[in-house]
């Protein structure tokens, strides 16, 4: 049986476990990273370290925006066009996404690594947390024309139906990742680039990697001979924007978060943000693995007209992702100074209370955080961008900023209740879009 059809032939049940599972596991351990990162930051280097990661990283983060853009605009139009057997079609844009990506990628790292002393100082660091932040996103800006390529291609080995690989590999990058930042920070004492070093080596590895499958004519999806069509782009981009607008505005609000929290609690302020972006960073993964790893499987069967097939697997989206929050939530509000003493010293007993109020408060968020999610993903799989976008930006730039307006910031309370109140008031518009829809009788799901 081909691997795509598999994804219109397969029972439910067997096309999450066999998709949804491995995606969620690879995810899981991609979230590891960046909590051993910090932890590593803190206990070897200090927290003015960990302070300049969370400085600088919202920044390198939207450099590596353009690879989703192109990577998840592309892969839903390529899933469509492979449910509609247009074969030539989907290869094409697949080898012209991943130029248009590295390209890109290099341009703007020309641009971006004489610029970032600059950037660094803007936010409002100085002296120590200047040098460590300029240092550490130079580090990661060197490596990134091919690195970025690495977040685009698990998208199209997951369309192919590589599911086992695009978990070993997500597996083997986390491992590796760690034990190059152990070999480098602690026999070797690099400094803080170790962590930005062996995140850059183990990603290049990992995209290199990757692109083996693709250059067999056997499979589903090949680079071919190149054809850059920029209407194609313009369409993969348009597809992509929800999740690069996302990925932005998140990322904007965190840098004005950072610069608000800097002015009024110190780099106290900052790492307690940090901790809950960690903690972010090990959650989302686990629904963006599960949700995404059903989109290719959700663009196929709406290509080839299974109404039925599309409904059942946007119900296991949000009964997974749903289940994922809960679980979140109840962890959270259970063991929150335990979760902050991992990255906070012990001997500070203000950035431990500060960073356990955070923690305790913002686990609200994911009472309600599934439901965006889950209606942003279900709407981009089956490219509804501008209401995938709408959800998006909302809930990465829109509420935040309206409460972080409107909120008495006099006490840390009132700054961390902007998380859950922003999730909530998402939740209730994507609500209201799907009522709305459904009102109309264009609703795609149940």
């Amino acid at each position: 049986m081909e691997q795509t059809k598999f994804f219109e032939t397969a029972p439910i049940p067997k096309l999450f476990l066999r998709i949804a599972l491995p995606g969620a596991i690879g995810m899981l351990f991609s979230a590891i990273y960046p909590v051993i990162d910090g932890i590593f930051l803190t206990n070897y280097l200090g927290e003015t370290a960990f302070g300049a990661m969370n400085l600088t990283f919202p920044f390198i983060f939207i450099l590596f925006c353009i690879a989703d853009l192109f990577g998840v605009g592309s892969s839903v139009i390529i899933a469509i066009r492979l449910g509609e057997k247009k074969q030539e079609e989907a290869n094409r844009l697949f080898t012209s996404s991943i130029l248009t990506i590295f390209v890109l990628e290099l341009l703007i790292a020309v641009i971006s690594y004489f610029c970032t002393p600059y950037i660094v100082q803007a936010i409002g660091a100085e002296g120590e947390l200047l040098a460590l932040g300029t240092e550490y996103m130079q580090t990661y800006i060197l490596f990134m024309p091919l690195t970025a390529l690495v977040f685009a291609m698990d998208n199209y080995l997951r369309i192919c139906g590589h599911f086992k690989m695009s978990m070993l590999l997500n597996i083997g990058m986390s491992l590796g990742i760690i034990f190059l930042e152990w070999l480098f920070l602690d026999p070797f004492k690099m400094g803080i680039i170790a962590s930005p070093l062996a995140n850059s080596i183990s990603f290049t590895l990992c995209t290199a990697i990757a692109f083996i499958p693709f250059f067999s004519k056997s499979s589903i999806l090949h680079l071919s001979k190149p054809k850059i069509s920029i209407k194609e782009l313009g369409s993969a981009a348009k597809n992509g924007l929800s999740a690069f607008l996302t990925n932005i505005a998140s990322r904007v609000t965190g840098i004005i978060f950072n610069i608000v929290l800097l002015s009024w609690m110190g780099q106290n302020g900052v790492n307690a943000y940090g901790t809950l972006l960690m903690i972010e960073s090990f959650i989302l993964p686990l629904m963006y693995g599960t949700c995404d790893s059903l989109q290719p499987a959700i663009g196929y069967n709406y290509g080839a007209k299974h109404t039925n097939r599309v409904k059942a697997l946007e119900r296991l989206i949000i009964l997974s992702t749903m289940v994922i929050s809960l679980l979140s939530f109840s962890i959270m509000i259970s063991v929150p100074s335990s979760i902050a003493s991992l990255f906070t010293s012990k001997n500070d007993l203000e950035a431990l209370e500060l960073t356990t109020l955070a923690i305790f408060v913002y686990s609200f968020t994911y009472l309600t955080r599934f439901i965006s999610y889950a209606g942003q993903s279900i709407y981009s799989s089956l490219g509804k961008a501008n209401i995938s976008m709408t959800i998006s930006l909302s809930i990465g730039f829109f509420f935040p900023m309206l409460f972080l307006i409107i909120l008495d910031h006099s006490t840390p309370l009132a700054v961390w209740l902007n998380f859950p109140l922003s999730s909530l008031a998402v939740a209730l518009l994507t609500i209201g879009i799907l009522l709305y829809r459904k009102k109309k009788g264009r609703a795609t799901s149940n």
